[in-house]
């Protein structure tokens, strides 16, 4: 009986202990408080493109995930690759291109690190924070440790 109970607890995912979980949420809710009001203030037109870069930014994460999972990227890459789409949305936010530009960018960049950051605190993720979206749609863990917020090493 104690045999079984080390197996199925080593085959249990590393959590993020309760400390972690409550500062990601806390982050989390503050950064989207800081974007909500943008959101209600802008025109529709800048409402309809922050989401449908979100929506794109969940594609891309969700590609990377699939790549991790198939061993195609590796986990240290995959990090590098994930943190680095969101700071190259964010920057380009601030620069007048036609999709992106004009702040759309950040917007949805901050939006998505908001809600990424609540789920993987209320999943108790200890990876990164930034897969959690995508953890969620495919229900699968992702190996991926993050460069700022992880509990874990690469």
């Amino acid at each position: 009986m104690l045999s079984e109970a080390n197996s199925t607890s080593s085959k249990r995912p590393n959590r993020a202990p309760p400390v972690g979980r409550a500062l990601r949420i806390m982050f989390g809710v503050v950064l989207i408080a800081y974007a909500a009001p943008v959101y209600f203030r802008a025109p529709s037109a800048v409402t309809i493109t922050a989401v449908s870069i979100m929506i794109g930014l969940v594609c891309l994460y969700t590609l990377i995930h699939i790549a991790i999972a198939r061993r195609v990227l590796s986990s240290i890459w995959g990090a590098i690759v994930a943190s680095a789409l969101l700071v190259a949305v964010y920057v380009a936010g601030s620069f007048g291109l036609p999709l992106i530009g004009h702040g759309k960018g950040q917007l949805a960049a901050v939006t998505f690190l908001g809600i990424s950051l609540i789920i993987a605190g209320a999943r108790a993720l200890s990876g990164c924070e930034l897969m959690a979206i995508p953890c969620a749609l495919i229900q699968k863990e992702c190996e991926l440790p993050c460069l700022i917020f992880s509990t874990r090493s690469a």
